[in-house]
């Protein structure tokens, strides 16, 4: 009796489990660069590389855009740290989806630009990217209202564009109203007497963005300063859940960011919190 109710409990939970299916119905984007100005579903096919050492493999210039990697590559490894050129690229657009592949090789992997106060583009969802390889940063959204979820970053750092001195950054997210959630984040490698940033937010005022469930570990940098998550500006953030080992700065509002923090495990740093207001006791160093 017991087998027979396990093997229903066992195929009813793997009829009812969610999975990932490859995006068919869509635009395949065959070379690179590609450059999409329609609205719609885009996705690779295969794997996709560019030695190119500027612009934007794939440019959007167009808001309402799902970009579906499949599970496949777009790579710019063979354009060496001295490369400026982006993987994904959008300026002021609104309601991009990235998902699902890998973004390795670029100056920034991921990049959606806006302008301060960075209210005009909005809505972007970046979610379940393995960003690796990457020289300045992995991930870097500016906006409104955008999500950053479940992605794996590693490896980010080591350009020769800047100089001797330059940052290195994991997941940026400027503006208001940002969610950075459930992202592993580890070996971000900042040069000379800069930064390593593992978890960045510019949140402007007003901001109320929200960064939990993260992990982030191993920043380095020569000279310099290693922050896990980093908040400059705006009130009403909250950081919650989050693990953080290998860094100098657990978690740190920079005046005048505001927030509290709860429920956090820093392990290792200097100055596990800095700024922001302790909501209750279950933070650890």
């Amino acid at each position: 009796m017991k087998k027979l109710i396990f093997a229903f409990v066992f195929a009813a939970l793997a009829f009812t489990a969610p999975a990932q299916a490859e995006t068919t119905n869509c635009t395949a984007i065959p070379t690179l660069p590609y450059t999409i100005s329609t609205q719609g579903v885009y996705c690779l096919t295969a794997h996709l590389s560019t030695n190119s050492t500027s612009g934007n493999a794939i440019t959007i210039n167009t808001s309402n855009v799902i970009l579906d990697l499949n599970g496949f590559k777009l790579g710019g490894l063979a354009a060496g740290l001295g490369t400026t050129a982006n993987g994904i690229f959008a300026a002021q657009r609104q309601n991009i989806t990235i998902k699902n592949g890998t973004v390795r090789g670029f100056y920034r992997g991921i990049f959606l630009d806006d302008a301060p106060p960075y209210t005009t583009s909005q809505g972007h969802v970046i979610e379940d990217i393995r960003a690796d390889q990457n020289t300045l940063s992995a991930i870097r959204i500016y906006g409104n209202g955008n999500i950053i979820r479940n992605n794996q970053v590693v490896a980010t750092g080591g350009t020769t564009v800047n100089g001797a001195n330059t940052n290195a950054y994991g997941i940026t997210a400027y503006g208001p109203g940002s969610r950075v959630l459930n992202n592993d984040v580890t070996d971000v490698a900042a040069q000379g007497t800069s930064w390593a940033f593992g978890i960045d937010l510019y949140v402007g005022s007003g901001s109320s963005s929200v960064v939990a469930g993260n992990r982030v570990d191993n920043l380095t940098s020569p000279g310099g300063s290693r922050n896990g998550i980093y908040l400059t500006g705006g009130g009403d953030n909250s950081v919650k859940d989050n693990i953080l080992s290998g860094t100098q700065y657990g978690i740190y509002f920079a005046s005048p960011a505001t927030g509290v923090y709860m429920n956090n495990l820093v392990r290792g740093a200097s100055f596990p919190y800095t700024g922001g207001t302790a909501a209750g006791t279950t933070n650890f160093p």
